[in-house]
């Protein structure tokens, strides 16, 4: 089994000084992570957010290239609407050479409706645009003298410089939330999906059995193996002290979730999280739902959980999002320690 870290770079304090010690602690989570052997990070691509503060990936990850030499880079994922193609084409593949041929390109159409607002893009083009974005890159990388007229780009005879270094081109997975169309967008093009840690552990189930069985109908081999299963994860050796104290921080995470969904425009970083939640309309899930869905246990439950995807479902590659909130950086490095030491080991 593979193993993945998901790392969203949230800022949950207001004060803008938090930022530059977030993206250190993100660096030094990255560094321990290939140090505890972990096969991949993948890094979110957020505007105007208070839950990510990545706003551009490759810039990040060639960063994050340059202080590591083995783990895999990924860009869970690049909203390819909000990108010209070539730029992101050629950028993507400096980072594959920059790295030594370790990029994984994430490619999603974004789901909050106020990025769009912001960026002056019609939210209902997004299908469209991604669609035309993904083949404009794909065609770009591997062909010389390219050409592709669509409704939203046209691109006339492009050779770009640098091409990937690796053939045909770095693996691109296609975000998946909860609709079947970016399955059949993966599938007819030979592509894993990416999943999401947000969606609820039987739905997410689901979207993987659906991807499997439209690949087998297409005649495509399914790529099950390249998919990691990604969770919300907390480990202590003491059961009440993992259930309990992600609960602020997963709590905080789900409530921002809900307020930017509610936006068209605009951002939620100067909002008042508590008012709103006095005035909110939607019913919050409650925190034992965050205890189903993700992992806020011991090592061994950890174990008997991942067991249970590995034989019942086929799920080889997990990945574990251990920073979320304002969940604090000793805690995080502590989990990651204490899931590398003692779950891993169990897997490999």
């Amino acid at each position: 089994m593979k193993f993945a870290l998901f790392l969203t770079a949230s800022w949950a304090e207001k004060d803008t000084v938090h930022q530059s010690r977030i993206y250190g602690e993100v660096l030094e989570q990255v560094q321990y992570a290939e140090e505890l052997g972990f096969d991949s990070i993948w890094i979110a691509e957020h505007h105007s957010s208070r839950y990510g503060i990545f706003p551009s990936l490759m810039p990040i990850l060639a960063h994050i290239a340059a202080q590591t030499k083995t783990i895999r880079l990924g860009a869970g994922v690049s909203v390819l609407p909000f990108h010209h193609p070539i730029r992101l084409a050629e950028e993507a593949a400096m980072l594959d050479l920059l790295s030594n041929g370790r990029l994984n390109l994430g490619v999603g159409r974004g789901s909050a409706d106020y990025e769009y607002g912001n960026f002056k893009i019609d939210f209902e083009s997004r299908n469209d645009r991604f669609r035309e974005v993904l083949d404009i890159i794909l065609g770009l990388w591997t062909t010389e003298d390219f050409t592709y007229h669509g409704e939203y780009y046209q691109v006339d005879g492009i050779t770009i410089a640098p091409r990937p270094l690796q053939k045909p081109h770095p693996p691109v997975h296609v975000a998946v939330s909860r609709t079947a169309a970016s399955i059949d967008v993966a599938v007819a093009r030979d592509m894993p999906v990416l999943t999401t840690y947000f969606t609820p552990v039987e739905d997410t189930l689901a979207l993987m059995k659906l991807y499997s069985d439209r690949c087998a109908a297409a005649g495509k081999v399914s790529k099950m193996d390249e998919m990691p299963f990604f969770r919300f994860i907390y480990l202590s050796e003491d059961e009440k002290e993992a259930h309990e104290t992600p609960e602020k921080a997963i709590t905080w995470v789900r409530d921002l979730s809900a307020y930017r969904h509610t936006l068209t425009q605009g951002d939620e970083i100067n909002m008042d999280l508590e008012q709103w939640k006095t005035t909110r309309t939607d019913e919050p899930r409650t925190y034992e739902s965050e205890l189903s869905n993700n992992y806020f246990c011991t090592p061994d439950q950890c174990i008997e959980k991942i067991c249970g995807l590995q034989s019942q479902h086929g799920i080889s590659y997990f990945g574990a999002n251990f920073a979320f909130g304002d969940m604090a950086h000793d805690k995080v490095i502590a989990s990651m320690k204490l899931f590398a030491e003692t779950v891993m080991p169990k897997f490999r």
